[in-house]
């Protein structure tokens, strides 16, 4: 440039270039959790953008990859009879009544499996007869005619043991 007088004028410029900074986080959550960055919570998976400014007035943006992994809930029903026992996940079970058990997953989400057991009874019913010699007594489709304890086991609609013991006497 020149000044009025027609004299070189001399502009110095000294330029300082400052950087962007760009980040790039992946992050993965269990199901029902939440990831928090710079001040803010995401639940639900996908890239997520925040821009910031740097000490020298600079973007520096941050990207955020989330992805959510499931958690599993299971309930399972089931019944045992009067005496037997239910094993799940290496635990045995023996009593009517729901149990709860958490497992962790692959990724090391809560997976909840939720037993509910019902006990069915067993049944032992204790007879007694007396027949005349060459009689013979019946007990469950089978006949009987010398003196002596005999035992019968039925399944009850359940599945489990009905005993019969028969003490005859001739």
């Amino acid at each position: 440039l020149k000044t009025v007088q027609g004299c070189d004028s001399i502009f110095i410029l000294n330029l300082r270039v400052h950087n962007n900074y760009s980040q790039t986080l992946n992050a993965s959550i269990c199901q029902g959790q939440s990831f928090s960055m710079n001040g803010k919570s995401y639940a639900a998976a996908g890239t997520y953008a925040d821009t910031l400014k740097t000490a020298s007035g600079c973007d520096s943006i941050f990207i955020l990859n989330l992805s959510v992994n499931p958690t599993y809930s299971q309930t399972l029903n089931a019944s045992i009879c009067n005496g037997q026992a239910y094993l799940m996940n290496g635990k045995s079970y023996t009593l009517a009544g729901s149990y709860a058990d958490t497992l962790k997953t692959s990724s090391g989400c809560d997976s909840i499996f939720i037993l509910n057991l019902s006990v069915n009874p067993t049944y032992t019913h204790n007879l007694s007869a007396d027949i005349c010699q060459g009689q013979s007594y019946t007990l469950n489709g089978k006949s009987y005619a010398v003196a002596g304890t005999y035992a019968d086991t039925l399944k009850t609609v359940q599945g489990c043991d009905s005993i019969f013991i028969l003490n005859l006497r001739v």
